[in-house]
């Protein structure tokens, strides 16, 4: 490493104590300390942002086929099997990506990935995410095998609001995280007592508020950025 090189890193390493020192001062808990954690955190929310506006766009396009081949599972368990199957690949191959992307900027700042995990990615320490998922899945799971596949989009409602109450995954402040979970509450009671069955809902609210959060961490990315330049 020449000298340049060594006074940028230095710069960069100022850098992230400051905004340490700041979060621990009472600033945003939900942004990531390091640049990489930053660009490994936008790469996994837009991937899922994409993913759910293609599941969107696929949604409309078919007219609601999504929706339909899950209210047939209520009279075809067989159909409902291959239903959670497929959603359990999915989800295994996006926590997949997850905890790859994860370990890649682990390594690319040189910490350990336990530590890199502790200080930029708490939901994803001690494969928390996987149980919390697995967890959720699990319900979701009796819902269809039960023969109520009318409680699937509440409840997915539901997910994203208690993810927006704990912190995970979303990029957003506190007071933003808490306003939205109360709003995915009231949607996902709106859902369940409109009896609406229709997977386009949490599919929409989940796109909205991962543009929200992507907008958010692109805003500490440059605000990060701009303090590294003018240390």
């Amino acid at each position: 490493m020449n000298e340049k090189d060594s006074i940028q890193s230095a710069v960069n390493d100022l850098a992230i104590i400051r905004r340490a020192i700041e979060k621990a001062a009472g600033g945003d808990p939900s942004i990531p300390a390091h640049s990489t954690a930053m660009d490994a955190g936008f790469i996994i929310q837009g991937l899922c942002l994409v993913i759910a506006v293609g599941l969107l766009a696929f949604e409309f396009i078919s007219g609601r086929e999504m929706t339909e081949i899950m209210m047939l599972s209520a009279r075809d368990q067989e159909l409902g099997w291959l239903g959670l199957a497929q959603v359990a690949l999915v989800g295994l191959a996006l926590l997949m990506c997850v905890y790859f992307l994860a370990w890649r900027a682990a390594r690319h700042s040189g910490q350990s990935f336990n530590d890199y995990l502790v200080r930029n990615f708490q939901y994803l320490r001690n494969l928390s995410f996987v149980s919390d998922l697995l967890v959720k899945f699990i319900p979701l799971s009796f819902v269809v095998l039960a023969g109520r596949p009318e409680w699937v989009a509440p409840l997915l409602s539901l997910y994203i609001a208690d993810y927006l109450f704990q912190g995970r995954f979303f990029t957003l402040s506190t007071r933003v995280s808490l306003v939205l979970g109360g709003a995915s509450l009231i949607a996902a009671a709106v859902q369940y007592f409109g009896h609406s069955t229709q997977l386009v809902w949490p599919l929409l609210h989940f796109s909205v508020i991962s543009t929200a959060s992507l907008i958010h961490l692109l805003g500490a990315r440059r605000e990060t950025l701009r303090a590294a330049r003018a240390v």
